[in-house]
């Protein structure tokens, strides 16, 4: 840490003696943090330029800096010796799991809640390495074990529905089941046995408390152990990463932040298992190609599907959430295509009853925009709580900006079918009448304009200071990183197409161009006329919001409007790019604001991660495994059909 602070200052010095030229020209600090917000003054940001300045002038005023010096501006660093007693880690972390059972104790009739989420939450702790070689860890723990222990009336009565409402009406299984997860959502296991990689030996770098205990006592390591070579995109030399297997890889991210957990319990209840259900893991960092190439992820997928209809005789129902959307709609192509699976024209029809797309971001999303650019994920990648703070807190923006950049799945998520679809800075299809703002400004850039003039009559200078604001469209934006990051850009190309195909004769010559298969706007959908797609999404932001630089409105949180529903309400109405007339169903869900006490929203929630626990949305998906899909219709609250109309293609 101590090396990495000497280098940016260092690099900020360098800067600032390039940028003070003596010709007087303008020269330009851009911010890349994409943002227009200015940090307040008792922000983190803030206090930590102001560090970073008072640094940069003590230099300059030829005050040498010691080590030490620099060590002890970083407290948390200091050696455990030299700390005060009562700041000692195992001290406060003592004290704060007694606090947080006093806490829920007198929470009364809510004690049941809090003490299941701390009995997940800590399950992965090793408290004997942890708490001081004085206490005795099991007179300490074994009193609160009746605590800590699961209300298995209340896993009964509550975990389980709306599956066993559904039980009454008589849904049961049917339909083999496979889950296919959103990027990061899946846990990441290292099988190195090189360099600093040997303690982590199938230890998840990515998902359950090793991923913070990593980052904080070996940052470099985790580092290197989650970027993927530059130029390939695969496994950098010595380091290996493998996607967790099994139902458990995404039902549980970190101890208690569930993902597909709650949809597993509701399908469990109504019949299903690990015989029928299977959740197809992926390394979410890896481009769809590369996919293939390492892991032959859509060739183990395929033999899955047609084992499932050899042993049951019946279809398979596909439900994927967020990017798991664009892996699905990738594998539909792959699998038809002779230089691909070679399943022939015909093998989606034969093997898949329906799609289900919760949450697709099937015109991709600008945040990814922005994360790719400078590193900014605060409302980019849905970690939760403890997720975004430890990136945001040990990775500066120009570190994470690097890491996204290995990881090529993130790319895929990058806006499509430019001004045509999101619109120009001007004006975009899904603005409204009763704001002035546009989202076709997708991302706002904040520059410094310095201007050095020479006085020759004093012979003295002065520095003058001045902001510029700079929109970027989506056309410009992609640009703009395709520009500023030219090795990134190659293994964009080699991977990736974000225009629009507007002819039959086109999209027959560009069939075969696997860039293609990742982008809904350049490819069709699979010659499939029995099976049924459904696009499952909420819509809650009502007004226009500006976060970290990013326009935000309607969607998801996550996701925008008409990346949810374009595709599904017009898009794939034409011929051009649905050939086999698939019969698409959209059903939006109102989003509500859970329990103040509910950690993820409460069972009427929509946002991007949260929908998975909605309950209507888990009784509509176990309707159509259990063969009852067809009782389904549109259900539209938004402007979506509104908003499609002024799609110009």
């Amino acid at each position: 840490m101590t090396r990495h602070r000497k280098q940016r200052v260092k690099r900020k010095g360098s800067v600032s003696e390039e940028l003070t030229s003596d010709t007087g020209t303008d020269v330009t600090d851009t911010d890349l943090s994409i943002t227009t917000a200015t940090p307040s003054p008792n922000s983190d940001s803030s206090k930590s330029f102001i560090k970073s300045s008072e640094t940069l002038r003590r230099r300059k005023d030829n005050i040498t800096e010691t080590a030490e010096e620099i060590l002890n501006t970083t407290y948390f660093l200091k050696p455990e010796e030299d700390r005060p007693f009562l700041t000692k880690k195992r001290v406060v972390f003592t004290a704060g799991i007694i606090l947080g059972l006093t806490i829920a104790w007198l929470m009364g009739q809510r004690r049941t809640e809090i003490s299941n989420y701390i009995s997940v939450a800590f399950s992965d702790l090793d408290f004997a390495s942890i708490l001081p070689a004085n206490i005795l860890v099991d007179e300490l723990l074994g009193n609160i074990t009746l605590f800590l222990k699961p209300n298995l009336t209340l896993l009964e009565d509550k975990e389980f529905y709306p599956a066993l409402d559904l039980i009454v009406e008589g849904v049961k299984s049917h339909h083999p089941v496979v889950l296919i997860p959103g990027i990061v959502s899946t846990g990441l296991e290292s099988w190195s046995t090189s360099n600093c990689s040997r303690p982590y030996f199938r230890k998840r770098m990515w998902g359950t408390t090793t991923m913070f205990r990593a980052v904080l006592l070996d940052k470099e390591c985790w580092t290197e152990n989650m970027k993927l070579d530059p130029v390939t995109g695969l496994d950098p030399p010595n380091f290996k990463l493998r996607a967790a297997q099994g139902l458990d890889a995404a039902d549980y991210l970190f101890p208690g932040y569930w993902v597909w957990g709650k949809m597993i319990q509701n399908f469990a209840a109504i019949g299903y298992d690990n015989n029928n259900m299977h959740l197809a893991a992926y390394d979410w960092r890896l481009s769809f190609y590369n996919l293939e190439v390492r892991d032959q992820y859509f060739s183990k997928l395929k033999a899955t599907l047609e084992l499932a209809k050899k042993i049951d005789g019946r279809k398979s129902v596909v439900v994927s959430h967020s990017m798991g959307g664009l892996v699905t709609l990738y594998f539909f192509k792959w699998v038809e295509s002779p230089t691909g699976g070679n399943g022939g024209p015909n093998w989606v029809n034969e093997y898949i009853e329906a799609f289900v797309n919760i949450g697709g971001p099937l015109l991709g999303l600008p945040k990814a925009l922005s994360a790719l650019l400078s590193g900014e994920m605060r409302d980019t990648v849905e970690l939760g709580a403890f997720g975004i703070y430890v990136l945001e807190r040990f990775f500066s923006k120009l570190e994470r900006a690097g890491l996204f950049r290995t990881w090529g799945g993130l790319s895929s998520m990058l806006p499509k079918g430019g001004e045509e679809v999101w619109g120009t800075e001007h004006q975009a299809p899904d603005d409204r009448n009763d704001v002035d703002e546009t989202y076709g400004s997708m991302l706002t850039i904040r520059s410094l304009i310095r201007k050095k003039d020479n006085n020759s009559n004093t012979n003295a200078s002065s520095t003058h200071k001045s902001e510029r604001i700079k929109h970027h469209s989506c056309k410009s934006g992609v640009n703009l990183l395709l520009k500023s990051t030219p090795d990134f850009s190659e293994m964009l190309t080699r991977n990736y197409s974000f225009g629009i195909t507007s002819s039959e004769e086109e999209m027959q010559k560009m069939k075969e161009d696997r860039t293609k298969w990742t982008n809904v706007l350049e490819s069709q959908l699979p010659n499939a006329p029995n099976m049924t797609i459904y696009c499952f999404s909420m819509n809650s932001e009502t007004d226009p919001k500006i976060k970290s630089g990013v326009h935000n409105g309607e969607g998801d949180g996550t996701v925008p409007l008409l990346s949810l529903g374009y595709m599904c309400t017009k898009g794939w109405k034409n011929p051009l790019y649905n050939p086999a007339k698939i019969k698409i169903i959209t059903r939006e869900f109102q989003h509500e604001v859970g329990p103040a006490f509910d950690l993820r929203g409460g069972a009427k929630t929509s946002d991007h991660v949260d929908i998975l626990g909605n309950y209507e949305l888990t009784r509509d998906t176990l309707k159509i495994a259990s063969g009852r899909g067809g009782e389904l219709d549109d259900r539209i609250t938004s402007a979506i059909r509104e908003y499609s109309a002024k799609v110009k293609i």
